[in-house]
């Protein structure tokens, strides 16, 4: 057999060499097809930019799609982290008019949620522990349903203006329930939330204070007086961008306190600082109550906090002679002094109210409060080319929905503050101490609902989705806490006589 030793060397480099002339003529047909191909989207984008806008578009979405079905949770946390920037970066499929867009939010969240209604049905997913939240939800739904049916630009704009603003943040509160199930899950959701909101805070402080504006609406204000700027960057509004950031803040305290290691915790610690800055430079009054409030209410909770209440309230007052310092500036005190706001809102209450008495039940239709106003002679800063606004969340729930709307909301609130308080007393209960990650949770419950009422948060879209995001993991985490078994106690060892 030793004779045949030579032609087996010979036949394996043969097939090596053909192996290797096998893949150099693979890499060249790659590279002449991809050359083929950014060469036709470059032409694209310079003779046909619309179509080439579509085409990014069909790409981005369906590549999502495929991570979505090959790691659901890979395919959600980039649906969080993409939806921002889909309107700028042209990742929204735009159909023609009549005909609701197929936006990248639309299409990959409703993707997720079927994908896992259909693992439900077929087994290979189960269904997790229902709440008070669940039970609560479909109230809110039909309420927006019946509301968006009455709307005042017809049914069809209607359901995609609640689909966008509270039906599909929702969804993600499904997706999370589901695909959030352990702590460390738990963690990596909040490593890709407090990536994005000190990236929003980010913006904040480059347009605030070097007028480097990226992400930017064209038709918003750019400054409320003086030297302010209205900061708009990547959300559209300052009080949608504080709101944001305020609800990520407590992951940032989580972090501080739980992470192993000091570059960890030094890193969590900037973090805090630089989303704080940004809640901070945005000027916006119910933006810094949520601050505020997203870092007292986890102190005033934790027993582990409560020791560094002291000096976080002796670095609050700090910062509050600094804000004193700094209002000097007239236009910074005219803006923060400013009444004709809260003029402004206490105003459209009146009007609101008054509307409302008219179709107390279930209101007079989504999105029909401008111009009921404007038709009982209200008009937004004296200009009759702007239809007034709420200003103010439940306002416009009461008067869009009447009592139906605006209880479904509040039951669904109140049944999503009765689950945490219920879990933050059965963990105290189990394990001894309540775990720090429900404790933050109600920070960012307080820096949703209580800034809601000073603005109208069906246009804050991204918070909505990144609230109800955050509430769905914890909830799902806690729950599963709950039902994994304790590790059993060490006995002590028994003494030999």
């Amino acid at each position: 057999m030793i004779f045949l030793f030579p032609f087996s060397i010979s036949i394996m480099n043969s097939i090596r060499t053909h192996s290797y002339r096998k893949s150099i003529g693979l890499a060249i047909l790659a590279l002449a097809l991809g050359s083929g191909i950014m060469g036709g989207y470059s032409w694209l984008l310079i003779y046909r930019p619309s179509l080439a806008e579509q085409l990014t578009a069909v790409i981005v979405i369906a590549v999502t799609i495929t991570f979505s079905f090959a790691n659901p949770l890979v395919g959600y946390l980039l649906w969080l982290l993409l939806t921002p920037f889909a309107s700028f970066l042209s990742f929204d499929i735009h159909m023609p008019a009549g005909v609701p867009d197929l936006g990248f939010a639309r299409m990959v969240g409703g993707f997720l949620t079927l994908y896992l209604l259909a693992q439900l049905a077929r087994g290979r997913q189960r269904w997790l522990q229902t709440t008070l939240v669940e039970f609560a939800l479909p109230f809110f739904g039909i309420g927006l349903i019946i509301s968006a049916i009455r709307a005042s630009n017809g049914w069809l704009w209607g359901m995609q203006s609640v689909f966008d603003s509270y039906l599909m943040p929702l969804l993600g509160y499904f997706i999370a329930r589901q695909l959030i199930t352990s702590s460390r899950r738990l963690r990596t959701l909040a490593t890709v939330l407090l990536g994005m909101g000190v990236f929003i805070a980010i913006l904040v402080i480059l347009e605030q204070e070097a007028g480097i504006t990226l992400f930017r609406y064209q038709n918003t204000s750019a400054y409320y007086t003086g030297d302010i700027r209205k900061v708009a960057g990547l959300l559209g509004n300052p009080a949608y961008i504080a709101t944001t950031i305020a609800i990520i803040v407590p992951l940032a305290i989580l972090r501080l306190f739980s992470d192993d290691t000091f570059r960890q915790r030094l890193w969590a610690g900037a973090q805090f600082v630089i989303m704080e800055l940004g809640i901070l430079l945005t000027f916006n009054r119910s933006g810094w109550v949520g601050g505020i409030l997203a870092v007292l209410a986890p102190v005033f909770l934790s027993r582990k906090l409560a020791r560094y209440a002291i000096p976080l309230l002796l670095v609050a007052v700090l910062i509050g002679g600094g804000l004193l310092t700094v209002m000097q500036d007239s236009a910074i005190n005219q803006r923060l002094t400013a009444e004709s706001p809260i003029d402004y809102r206490l105003t459209a209450l009146q009007y609101g109210l008054a509307i409302h008495k008219d179709a107390p039940l279930i209101g007079i239709g989504w999105g029909s409060y401008g111009r009921e106003a404007v038709s009982r002679g209200f008009h937004e800063g004296g200009n009759v080319h702007v239809l007034p606004s709420t200003h103010n969340t439940y306002l416009n729930l009461l008067v869009s929905g009447g009592y139906l709307l605006l209880g479904s909301f509040l039951l669904l609130a109140l049944s999503l503050c009765l689950t945490l308080w219920r879990l933050h007393r059965a963990l105290h209960r189990r394990l001894g101490d309540t775990p720090l990650y429900v404790i933050i949770a109600w920070g960012s419950v307080l820096a949703y609902f209580v800034p809601s009422a000073a603005f109208d948060n069906n246009f804050a879209i991204y918070a909505n989705m990144v609230f109800w995001a955050l509430m769905g993991g914890v909830i799902s985490v806690a729950l599963h806490d709950l039902q994994t078994p304790s590790p059993a106690p060490k006995r002590a060892p028994v003494p030999i006589l």
